[in-house]
């Protein structure tokens, strides 16, 4: 694509950004949105408070106007009338929100029969009041990203922290760093909902002029008026008891904030990325204020959540904030949970050197979580994409796993910003070709029936595939994305189109169009756009450590303090990413040339569009159509084959041949069914097991097998040469679960195979379950901690003191704590039942000598109890009185000598020894110790990878496991365990 032709699409952008922008102030302002139909203020809804579709974002504080300044000041860089609206726009919001002045209404550019100049005195404020003193409750998550956000941004752009506005554009008056202390009276409005949880988690919602409720869940509403925390100073631009001469002139709208708002009942669910993603701008806020209650309840959210993943590192959508406790089984990279991941990483970019030296610790989060996503998320065949899964098991959830979401558009350009472009790039074809059959991104779409999934359809103007195309674009410089997001300018001018603004799409179907537009719309969307085909601009140049926020606002901490290297352990990043792009193009897109093109293509039926255009489509002039249309041609004048459909036929690799589609295969191994009887002389040679049907059992981490394998239904696939049981009876597993069948359940001998499921022996490696010691001693504990009997009375009395001090949620607290260590009805006078907590297993890799002085371990799995640790390597004879004669292991590390010599001084009443070698880390990089020479005792040997701390720790038990491999049809099974 040529320059001219990129600038070209710039200020096609830009246009697109100023059509919403201009409608809003001049029709809606200082309304919160515009309503793009029907050109009339989009208002909260305060006769419903519950339509929390609204009134989360709009909390009546010009959400538009302030969602957008930062884009304002990014276009300001190659324009000077962006630089005067800037200007211009924070100059409005100050006044409104910070000096509470009225103003004349000027009827040349103002619909001034829409508009009050007393705003302030239009949600009730009194003329001392400044600030977000407003009574709505609004979603803090969606708070914090747009308006708080959008608030620092504004400021840093103004103070030049961030480069981009013009010098030659100055305001008409002296900025005094109003946006920063509204973001602090907004962010003190805010704060409670995390400092006054009991889990640190943050409540949803907040009252901005009220507070927390009183009692959550109690429709007492709220305990007491939060008045502005800044008065507003003397002297006042007017006079106490008078009225602008204005006011008199203006009548006071209906609504809205003419009444106060009706209490509902509270919802203490939160999501996890509204949890978790609050800690890039509200450590922003501390850093520029220098009050650091911001940044630690934020950083104490984070780690809240983080502290909640389960064992495979994934999180669920939804988290009580006062119980903790997850709500719902599905995890995922989409809605509820995206942005979680999204400020792990950019929180690590944004503290990068920080004094607090907190970015190591961040980029720890960020390298598990995104590992945990890639392992039991990442799908790759047809084509890759992130699937939603149990997150407890990986494995798939019925009717959550089918589907996938708009919001999940973003993950790959995460992945690019931290340097994962190749997953990057494999992923955005997906949503490349999704949109090319939609000419949008519907807001769920089914990859099983290949359609919109429950009719979720819509497509409000979301921003995240604009903005993976973005940074995809800025990662690779592949021209491909500038046609993408040329794509993307098409379908939304030809089907978005308003009279007064962008209207997002009910239906991607049919092109039915909704009658709002949401301040995103201008404040990610067009600003993505505009910059993906501005080369040039400020912020594409220097290494500085800003980001944009999950909302697009840029911010960067200050430079008040030095920067110094993290403290962090965690070792230091590469100074540069990997450049997928080969030294020779061999077309003029690496993307376009990739073999693989065709399979995401394929995976979202984008071949099955019609092949005829309509006559009154031109596809060679897409931007000539008619975007004042009401019923416009709504899917791709595509080829049907090759997408972004707006790319030249002309750059189409010629005769381009695109790899064969890969597939899994796939079966189901079925054993057979129970027999009625089974003669002894039929039991002898059946290696299924008894008459009797299978017991199928959900255990943690995968499905146990007992009884017998007999009506056993398994389900199959071949990845990469290695079986995976996907499936047992129905019951699917996730990508690292296991399949464990449980001893006697099929013929170990080896005296009959079946040739379809064969049991053979593992030679080379054994396993070593082992406990630790201090965990036996804390299990025991516990266990005599719960037979400790707490009195009634003691209870009882306890509670009522609690509740007439008026800590009722303590006493409730302490009812669940007694409840720990007694029966239900306190009454019973039997012993409470035992406890089911049990010390935790870990399972290591041990490789089993080679040699003459090899001694064979038993296929049973002997236990022990008694398991020292010798310090040095025993190249000497050991001293009788340095063991005990108890001891039934001896851990001995490697190295000195030959294996044969030390385990010639090993004592006759050591069962096993175990060689520690403390080169290795992973049981891969072992080599089979060589026992030339003969063991006099017989004493069993293994040896294991020493490298981590875990040999360190006192062991308390120690069983030994003969590994079983199973093979089905001359391939290994890979997620399976005899035990």
């Amino acid at each position: 694509m040529t320059p001219s032709r990129k600038l070209e699409l710039r200020e096609e952008a830009r246009v697109s950004f100023r059509h919403g922008w201009e409608n809003y102030m001049m029709r809606a302002f200082p309304q919160d949105e515009i309503k793009p139909l029907s050109c009339a203020p989009h208002y909260r809804d305060r006769d419903n408070p519950n339509n929390i579709g609204r009134n989360d974002a709009m909390g009546e504080f010009s959400l538009t106007a302030i969602d957008t300044l930062s884009s304002l000041a990014l276009m300001a860089d190659s324009s000077d009338l962006d630089a005067e609206r800037f200007w211009e726009t924070v100059g409005e919001v100050v006044r409104i929100y910070w000096y509470n002045e009225p103003k004349e209404c000027d009827a040349v550019t103002e619909n001034c029969g829409e508009k009050t100049s007393s705003w302030g005195r239009f949600h009730n404020r009194s003329r001392e009041s400044r600030g977000f003193d407003i009574d709505a409750k609004v979603q803090v998550f969606e708070t914090t990203i747009r308006t708080l956000g959008g608030l620092l941004s504004a400021h840093l752009f103004a103070t030049r922290s961030l480069a981009s506005l013009p010098a030659g554009v100055q305001p008409k008056y002296e900025y005094r760093d109003e946006l920063l202390d509204l973001a602090y009276d907004l962010g003190l409005r805010l704060l409670p909902a995390l400092t006054e949880s009991p889990t640190g988690l943050p409540y949803p919602r907040i009252n901005l002029r009220y507070g927390l409720p009183h009692k959550i869940k109690n429709p007492a509403y709220y305990r007491f008026p939060r008045r502005a925390p800044h008065p507003h100073p003397d002297p006042r631009p007017w006079a106490p008891a008078g009225e602008h001469q204005s006011e008199k002139q203006w009548g006071n709208p209906t609504k809205p904030g003419s009444v106060k708002e009706i209490a509902s009942e509270e919802i203490t669910e939160t999501c996890t990325a509204g949890a978790g993603s609050l800690v890039l701008e509200f450590t922003t806020l501390s850093r520029l204020t220098g009050d650091l209650r911001f940044q630690e309840a934020a950083k104490r959210a984070f780690e809240a959540v983080w502290d909640r993943r389960s064992d495979l590192g994934l999180f669920g959508g939804g988290v009580d904030a006062e119980s903790g406790l997850w709500n719902g089984p599905v995890g995922g990279v989409g809605a509820g949970m995206d942005s979680f991941f999204e400020y792990a990483f950019k929180a690590f970019v944004l503290f990068a050197g920080d004094e607090f030296g907190e970015d190591s610790w961040f980029w720890k989060v960020w390298e598990k979580s995104s590992e945990a996503v890639r392992t039991h998320m990442r799908m790759e065949i047809p084509t890759m994409w992130w699937s939603n899964v149990h997150f407890g098991t990986g494995a798939p959830v019925q009717g959550a796993s089918s589907w996938t979401d708009s919001l999940s558009a973003f993950w790959p350009g995460l992945l690019a910003a931290s340097g994962e472009v190749e997953e990057a790039t494999r992923g955005n074809l997906f949503y490349s070709a999704l949109w090319s059959r939609f000419s949008a991104l519907p807001e769920r779409w089914n990859f099983r029936t290949g359609s919109v999934e429950g009719g979720l359809g819509w497509y409000p103007g979301r921003p995240e595939f604009a903005e993976s195309t973005y940074m995809l674009y800025r990662a690779t410089k592949d021209p491909w994305y500038l046609y993408v997001g040329e794509m993307i300018i098409r379908d939304l001018k030809r089907r978005c189109w308003g009279k007064c603004g962008w209207a997002g799409l009910q239906d991607v179907k049919t092109g039915e169009r909704q009658d709002r537009m949401e301040s995103f719309w201008l404040g990610e969307t067009w600003t993505y756009l505009f910059l993906l085909f501005d080369e040039d601009h400020p912020l594409h140049k220097g290494d500085d450590p800003w980001v944009f926020t999950t909302e697009g606002h840029p911010i960067i901490l200050p430079k008040s303090k030095q920067r110094i290297r993290s403290s962090g352990t965690y070792p230091a990043l590469p100074l540069s990413c990997p450049n997928p792009a080969p030294t020779s193009i061999p077309f003029f897109s690496t993307t376009a040339s990739r073999p693989d093109v065709f399979h995401a293509s394929h995976f979202t039926r984008l071949h099955t569009l019609p092949k005829t255009l309509p006559t009154e489509l031109s596809p060679l002039q897409p931007s000539d159509l008619d975007i004042y249309a009401e019923n416009s041609y709504f899917w791709s004048p595509s080829n049907s084959t090759f997408y972004p459909w707006t790319l030249p036929p002309y750059l189409v690799p010629p005769g381009s041949i695109c790899s064969p589609l890969p597939a899994l295969e796939s079966f189901d191994l079925i054993f057979p069914q129970p027999k009625a009887q089974l003669s002894s002389a039929s039991g002898s040679s059946d290696i299924f097991g008894a008459a009797t049907a299978g017991m199928v059992k959900r255990v943690q981490g995968g499905i146990s097998i007992s009884g017998s394998m007999r009506g056993v239904r398994m389900g199959m696939t071949n990845e990469h040469g290695v079986l995976r049981i996907t499936n047992i009876g129905g019951t699917s597993l996730g990508k690292s679960e296991i399949v464990f069948l449980e001893d006697n359940v099929i013929d170990k001998s080896g005296a009959t195979m079946d040739p379809n499921f064969q049991i053979v022996l593992d030679h080379e490696y054994v396993d070593l379950i082992i406990q630790y010691a201090d965990d036996i001693r804390a299990a025991k504990r516990e266990e005599e901690l719960k037979q400790v009997p707490i009195i009634p009375e003691t209870k009882t009395a306890l509670g009522e003191l609690l509740s007439r001090l008026g800590f009722t949620s303590l006493e409730t607290q302490l009812n669940d704590l007694l409840s720990l260590y007694n029966d239900g009805d306190g009454g019973d006078d039997e012993a409470a039942p035992t406890s089911t907590s049990s010390p935790r297993l870990h399972a290591f890799a041990g490789i089993i000598p080679t040699g003459i002085g090899a001694a064979g371990i038993p296929t049973t799995t002997p236990v022990f109890a008694d398991i020292h640790i010798l310090k040095y390597p025993a190249c000497a004879p050991i001293q009788s009185n340095s063991i005990p004669k108890t001891a039934q292991v001896l851990i001995v590390p490697r190295g000195a000598c030959a294996f044969s010599q030390k385990l010639q001084h090993i004592p006759s009443f050591i069962r096993l020894v175990i060689f520690l070698d403390k080169s290795t880390s992973t049981p891969q990089d072992l080599v089979r110790p060589l026992l030339d020479k003969e063991n006099e005792y017989g004493i069993m040997a293994v040896m294991v990878a020493g490298g981590g701390k875990e040999w360190e720790r006192e062991v308390g038990s120690l069983t030994l496991r003969r590994r079983w491999s199973v093979w089905v049809k001359d391939t290994r099974v890979g997620n399976i365990v005899v035990l």
